[in-house]
């Protein structure tokens, strides 16, 4: 392509969106807002992600054995145990070393525990991490079927909770998304529509003496992505305000709330941000062309 012919086009693009300032200013705010909602919802559900990750490495199962086991007998359970599937490691604790982490609960007083050493209520027990919490309730079931192990302590019902969350927002997320997308070609095409409609008649002779379509159809969709990114960059900057120094800012108080940084979102905001607004600026401008090039 001739660098005239670029030139040409982006001033006409940019010709365009300030001759009718009203409606692409319309355009530019409501893709704003619809990107605004979209990297809302999707920064909700990174955190969701990030507080399931921290759940899951801390979500233990405790598996304890049967009290009529000798340590050797429950040492030799552990290869049963790990072979569940599922079973990221499992670490054996005797029942002495639980009383001693019992009593180190208790700090200064732990005295009163003391007459427990002879006759200790404790038992042998693994310590059960997971490769994906969504397995808590298979493992456990899992290990209640080993012989030798008498008691299973699992919280499946807080990890089935936090994964409802995480599915429930990742559907709303992706309805938004659709949503918001078909909102954002509507008024772009809206837009571009308004151009065109303005200069059909110029259209009309480009097309006449020998102008292509792609000739044509480029300013008005340089016009539309134009419209797009300008959207994307104000919303960004809006979504990073809003976010670092709002939702963070008040979030980080709350010690048992991780809340993950701006900048480590920031590639999968500015690739969702601009590539929506590349398509949808492209396509909303490309929707509106199709009925004008029938000259």
């Amino acid at each position: 392509m001739k660098i005239y012919n670029i030139t040409y086009f982006l001033r006409e693009g940019i010709s365009s969106i300030f001759s009718h300032r009203l409606m692409s200013f319309a355009a530019m705010s409501v893709i704003t807002a619809c990107l605004l909602l979209m990297g809302s919802f999707s920064l909700v559900a990174v955190n969701i992600d990030k507080l399931l990750e921290d759940v899951e490495n801390k979500n233990e199962i405790v598996a304890f054995v049967n009290e009529t086991y000798t340590e050797e007998q429950a040492r030799s359970l552990e290869t049963q145990i790990t072979d569940i599937d599922g079973v990221a490691s499992a670490s054996f604790m005797t029942k002495t070393e639980a009383l001693d982490n019992f009593k180190k609960d208790f700090g200064d007083e732990s005295g009163i525990l003391d007459g427990l050493d002879a006759r200790n209520p404790l038992r042998d027990r693994f310590t059960i991490t997971l490769r994906d919490i969504s397995q808590t309730q298979a493992v456990a079931d899992a290990l209640e079927t080993i012989e030798g192990v008498a008691n299973v302590r699992a919280r499946s019902d807080i990890t089935d909770k936090i994964m409802q969350v995480r599915d429930v927002t990742t559907a709303i997320c992706t309805v938004l998304i659709l949503i918001l997308m078909f909102v954002s070609i509507f008024i772009i095409s809206n837009t571009v529509n308004l151009t065109m409609f303005n200069r059909r008649e110029e259209i009309a002779i480009m097309k006449m003496i020998g102008a292509t379509n792609g000739f044509v159809r480029i300013p008005f969709i340089i016009e539309g992505v134009l419209i797009g990114l300008a959207g994307a960059t104000l919303a960004l900057g809006l979504q990073w305000i809003v976010y670092e120094y709002l939702v963070v800012g008040a979030l980080s108080t709350l010690s048992f709330m991780p809340v993950v940084a701006f900048g480590e979102c920031m590639s999968l905001i500015l690739i969702m941000f601009y590539g929506v607004a590349l398509l949808v600026g492209g396509l909303g401008s490309a929707i509106t062309l199709r009925k004008f090039l029938k000259v």
